[in-house]
């Protein structure tokens, strides 16, 4: 019997999967910070609640954080697919796990530093997006997957109730 052979992929094509799973972060994060944006003129009648005298309609950027996070997880699968980082559903389930552990970590540093937590949720899906297409590249050993899943998943567990 012959054993089937793991051909490593050329640095151009790693290179080529990272940047365009960067490309998904970037446009999933965009879209997220348009659709805060563009909420008070399309729901206007949610402007009373989420609008203050001080502060503007930032209650609109907490509120399309609370629900557009989730959103942008599931529309990153098409958009994956879309942008040929394939298999688009395994990059999409190792960046879902990197980016809640990336948004627990800046929300435990938000009451800390605001700067450094926002700064943090704004560049999540560029970290998240490229490190998951790296870790789910075929050639990839096994043992490297579950060290970082672990990992991620560690910083899951360890920040959920101090942010809670």
């Amino acid at each position: 019997m012959i054993a089937p052979q793991v051909i490593a992929p050329s640095a151009q094509n790693v290179a080529r999967r990272l940047v365009l799973a960067g490309a998904a972060g970037i446009v999933l994060t965009v879209a997220l910070f348009a659709w805060a944006a563009l909420t008070p003129d399309l729901i206007p009648s949610l402007g009373a609640r989420y609008c203050g005298e001080y502060t503007g309609c930032i209650g609109y950027l907490f509120l399309t954080w609370e629900y557009g996070r989730w959103v942008a997880l599931v529309a990153a699968w098409p958009l994956l697919h879309l942008l040929r980082v394939r298999p688009a559903w395994q990059v999409t389930l190792m960046a879902a796990l990197y980016l809640v552990a990336i948004w627990q970590v800046a929300l435990l540093l938000m009451p800390a530093d605001f700067v450094i937590g926002f700064y943090l949720i704004l560049l999540s899906g560029v970290i998240a997006f490229p490190a998951a297409a790296w870790t789910t590249m075929p050639h990839l050993p096994r043992a490297v997957r579950f060290v970082t899943a672990g990992i991620a998943l560690a910083v899951c567990v360890v920040t959920w109730p101090l942010v809670q």
